[in-house]
């Protein structure tokens, strides 16, 4: 981790980006939920992208509040917002002492922000708005409601929905939240379904997702509430060529899972991380690979969902020609240091091993494929 400063704060030890790359395990015609047993120290993860994400949830709550924030005011509703409230308040200062402060009786100070967080019951800011205060992560309280069969998101506070607005989802059960996901309705939910149920307080759990979009303007452009679905009939098909690395933005969410021993409602965490395509030039090869296995893989029913038509070809190329870019200067490497490997020329598709009289005649032309 590399220390950062932030105005007048000590050096703050961010966490390195994780490089949510969940792709890596997709399966071929499996879907999967790709659920892991949570470390509680992972269950809030701070990087050195704190400082803006949260200038802009503070902009969100005084610009669109009532889209953000939903809740229900019910006796079951607030004590598992309470319940919640009071885990993440001690989690924080334990988790992150160089950011959190909790010595003054009542409240959190929050070192970076340089700002203060009640953590009293009777403040009248409600617990799920400070909590969208204090962290990176959206938050969402789900409980199990008889009559619905199910459970269902009664409160949340989400900032950087990934094409679904919180409004629309708020007290419906999750196959409803579900329903447009297609992939999610004819393979998962009994799954999922059963795994909520069966969740142990004393075994969170962790899961993630990826997206790959062409209609975003970059890293910090997160509120996205608009189904894809309602937005292919405006979108269009992103060429490869010199704009594709600033074009295409890839998305991942890391989620958790919480179930709370008293009120037994279920805490959704879901913290998004953003970046432009081209910044897959600094990863491994094996991840720019597994990337493109999973795009050419995408399930039928995921295909419209995901907006793939506009983005794929264009994605798949940009990110197998990072690939073969550091194939091709491998080999010129040890070619131009004496080094004998095969390889083919790609101005006469020949082979030939660099020491051989075809193969110095292929230095000339700076060209290779490995």
């Amino acid at each position: 981790m590399a220390p950062a400063t932030t105005g007048n704060t000590p050096e703050i030890p961010w966490e390195a980006d994780p490089n949510v790359f969940i792709f890596n395990n997709e399966v071929p015609g499996r879907p999967k939920m790709h659920i892991h047993r949570l470390d509680m120290r992972e269950w809030v993860r701070i990087d050195a992208s704190y400082p803006a994400q949260m200038r802009l949830r503070d902009s969100f709550l005084r610009e669109r509040r009532d889209e953000v924030f939903v809740s229900n005011t019910d006796e079951s509703a607030e004590a598992s917002k309470w319940e919640f409230f009071q885990k993440l308040v001690q989690h924080l200062p334990q988790r992150f002492p160089y950011i959190f402060d909790d010595t003054e009786p009542g409240k959190l100070y929050n070192k970076v922000l340089g700002e203060w967080v009640s953590t009293l019951r009777d403040d009248p800011e409600d617990v799920l708005i400070r909590a969208g205060k204090l962290t990176q992560e959206d938050w969402c309280i789900i409980e199990y409601n008889e009559e619905a069969g199910g459970y269902v998101l009664t409160s949340g506070i989400v900032f950087f929905p990934m094409r679904w607005s919180l409004q629309e989802k708020f007290n419906k059960v999750i196959g409803k939240i579900h329903e447009p996901v297609k992939v999610f309705t004819k393979h998962l939910q009994p799954s999922v379904y059963r795994t909520f149920l069966q969740m142990k307080p004393e075994h969170p759990l962790w899961r993630a997702n990826w997206a790959l979009f062409n209609d975003l303007s970059g890293p910090m452009d997160l509120y996205a509430p608009t189904a894809a679905l309602d937005r292919n009939d405006k979108n269009e098909v992103t060429p490869y060529d010199k704009n594709t690395g600033k074009a295409l933005v890839f998305r991942a969410e890391y989620q958790t899972l919480i179930k709370l021993p008293e009120t037994k409602c279920i805490v959704f965490g879901i913290r998004t991380y953003q970046r432009y395509i081209e910044d897959f030039n600094e990863v491994p090869s094996s991840d720019c690979a597994g990337l493109i296995r999973a795009i050419r893989n995408i399930d039928k029913d995921e295909k419209e969902y995901k907006s793939a038509l506009f983005w794929s070809d264009a994605a798949c190329k940009y990110l197998q020609n990072i690939i073969d870019s550091r194939e091709k200067k491998v080999w010129l490497r040890r070619v131009l240091t004496g080094g004998s490997v095969r390889g083919q020329c790609s101005y006469t598709g020949h082979w030939a091993h660099s020491g051989s009289d075809e193969g110095k005649m292929m230095r000339c032309y700076r060209d290779v494929v490995v």
